[in-house]
């Protein structure tokens, strides 16, 4: 998909000027909106969609619609996460954090990024001194996403980096032992009801399965273990031959944990 980045009308010149930093950070045209309809500036930019940016939002246009970045049940997660830290009731621990057991200062690979719920919430429970790395493969989604994180009002998603990448092939260039814990959420291989935001995500996103070669790397890149994620009833775990973490009875997302190589 072919993007290009704007503005929504009458931009600040603030907002235009970080426009166009985002616009190089990505590799990506800047299209100045002027008094243009966003289908104009789409049109004459020659772009299949496009990433209009403000001081407060991230938003993709495509198709006609726009839709606002959003970590969807990612941002109550967080906050979740943030009270249990400061020893406030959060109710009951977050189902991924328990499979991945993210401790303050470690460092997470998000292998397959999506709209960065789990990398958001991953942030929040490493901490100021912890590092998470998000792989996307799709460079439109890892453009929107990582602008949608600079924009979220929890300080936790500046500590997201996001980086546009196959993970296959950023996996063989990692040193052994590199990230405590490696992360995979295959979500594209079966459709199921999700969240709003995740049918763009579909359309954006690599839609391979994962292949065990790929969590055989992750597992020379792991210090702790590598997670895997699936939705239920679990096929893709079963598919790979892994066993899933128990879980609470009704559960949606299944873990399955596997210790470094």
């Amino acid at each position: 998909m072919k993007l290009a980045v704007t503005t929504p009308l009458r931009p600040s010149p603030a907002e235009e000027a970080a426009a166009r930093v985002a616009a190089a950070r990505h590799r990506l045209p800047y299209a100045a909106r002027g008094s243009r309809s966003l289908d104009s500036v789409r049109s004459e930019a020659g772009a299949d969609a496009l990433l209009v940016l403000s001081s407060r939002h991230a938003a993709l246009r495509v198709e006609g619609e726009e839709h606002r970045w959003s970590p969807g049940m990612g941002a109550l997660r967080a906050k979740r996460v943030s009270a249990a830290l400061r020893g406030e009731d959060a109710g009951p621990p977050d189902p991924f954090l328990s499979a991945a057991d993210v401790r303050p200062g470690d460092a997470i690979l998000d292998c397959t990024l999506g709209l960065g719920a789990d990398a958001l919430v991953a942030a929040v429970a490493a901490g100021p001194h912890g590092r998470v790395v998000g792989l996307e493969a799709s460079p439109a989604l890892a453009a929107w996403v990582a602008e949608g994180l600079a924009r979220h009002a929890d300080p936790a998603a500046r500590r997201v980096e996001v980086r546009a990448a196959e993970h296959a092939a950023a996996l063989a260039a990692l040193p052994p032992r590199s990230f405590d814990v490696v992360v995979f959420d295959p979500m594209f291989r079966h459709a199921r009801p999700e969240p709003g935001g995740f049918d763009l995500v579909r359309l954006l996103a690599e839609a391979r399965p994962l292949a065990p070669d790929a969590i055989l790397a992750a597992r020379r890149v792991a210090r702790r273990w590598v997670v895997v994620k699936d939705g239920a009833p679990g096929w893709d775990l079963a598919r790979l031959g892994l066993v899933p973490l128990p879980s609470a009875r009704g559960a949606h997302r299944y873990y399955a944990r596997l210790e470094p190589a």
